[in-house]
């Protein structure tokens, strides 16, 4: 097992030493367990090209089906450890987290002292792999198969900026209207999600080609949209629940008179798992629950 870990590490970060910081090692100690897991399968793994250390053919094939393997024995483990230690995984996307459930669970931990919360934020095990934690807090459309989802609240998106900006440039009424502002743009982390920004402006009838020909910064992550927009540089689409407390404060208000809404977000518990705890804690979350939209 810790020569299968090691080698896994060492493909993670193509480096020895980061393999050794990982697991807490010596360097020697992961070059050895490599070793004998080559020794063991009869071929080599990790071979040494103009002074760097690279995979072999069979290293990048072995490598993806073992790390696989090693997830879901990683998920397994949780599993058993969270059923028997009162340990609770939630899963939630990093802005949700930040501006919407941590402000929360300070309630939560004073309620129930004896439940230690591990919070997950990975995109690709809350969304594409549906692992790492008993209770989600998905986006979405509600049907994921394997779990039980209910609605917690709509999608809402509106288009915010500095006082300033909206006496300059006034309110947006018609969707299109964001166009009269320097637009600050959301870019998608991912080809197979779409960023607040185009949301807004395909609802506004502009391709997608119309929306990258666009003048306009573009950021990658929420935080630094909402700075930006701070600073005064301009517009910009963010999720309603982000922008609450500096439209609250007066920093930023809502240029727009309509809200986008697209998607919902869903509290989930897999269907297979009945720990009473997990139950608790989802009923908890929706004491939040806004009506569903018609």
């Amino acid at each position: 097992m810790i020569s299968l870990c090691c080698f896994a590490a060492f493909a993670r970060h193509m480096s020895v030493t980061r393999a050794a910081e990982e697991l807490n090692l010596t360097q020697s100690a992961v070059s050895r367990q490599i070793k004998n897991l080559e020794e063991m399968l009869g071929c080599t793994l990790v071979e040494k090209v103009r002074q760097r250390l690279l995979l072999t053919d069979e290293g990048r094939e072995y490598v993806q089906e073992v790390s696989l393997l090693l997830d879901q024995l990683e998920a397994a483990t949780l599993r058993v450890r969270s059923s028997h230690s009162g340990r609770l995984r939630v899963g939630a996307e990093p802005s949700f987290t930040t501006r919407w459930l941590l402000p929360r669970l300070k309630e939560y931990a004073r309620l129930n002292p004896e439940v230690e919360l591990a919070i997950m934020n990975d995109l690709r095990r809350l969304y594409d792999q549906h692992e790492g934690y008993d209770v989600g807090i998905l986006y979405g459309d509600g049907d994921w198969p394997a779990f039980d989802a209910r609605f917690l609240m709509a999608g809402e998106m509106v288009a915010v900026c500095t006082p300033d900006l909206l006496e300059r440039f006034g309110p947006i009424v018609e969707r299109r209207d964001i166009l009269r502002y320097p637009l600050l743009h959301h870019s998608s982390l991912t080809s197979l999600t779409k960023s607040s920004t185009q949301l807004w402006l395909q609802a506004a009838g502009l391709s997608s080609r119309e929306i990258e020909a666009l003048p306009g910064q573009r950021l990658e992550h929420f935080q630094f949209v909402l700075d930006a927009a701070l600073h005064g540089l301009g517009v910009t689409v963010l999720p309603a629940f982000f922008v609450a407390r500096e439209v609250a404060d007066g920093r930023l208000v809502i240029a727009s008179q309509e809200p986008l809404i697209s998607g919902s977000y869903y509290v989930v518990v897999p269907r297979e798992n009945r720990d009473p705890k997990l139950q608790r804690f989802a009923d908890w979350l929706l004491q939040w629950a806004e009506p569903k939209p018609a």
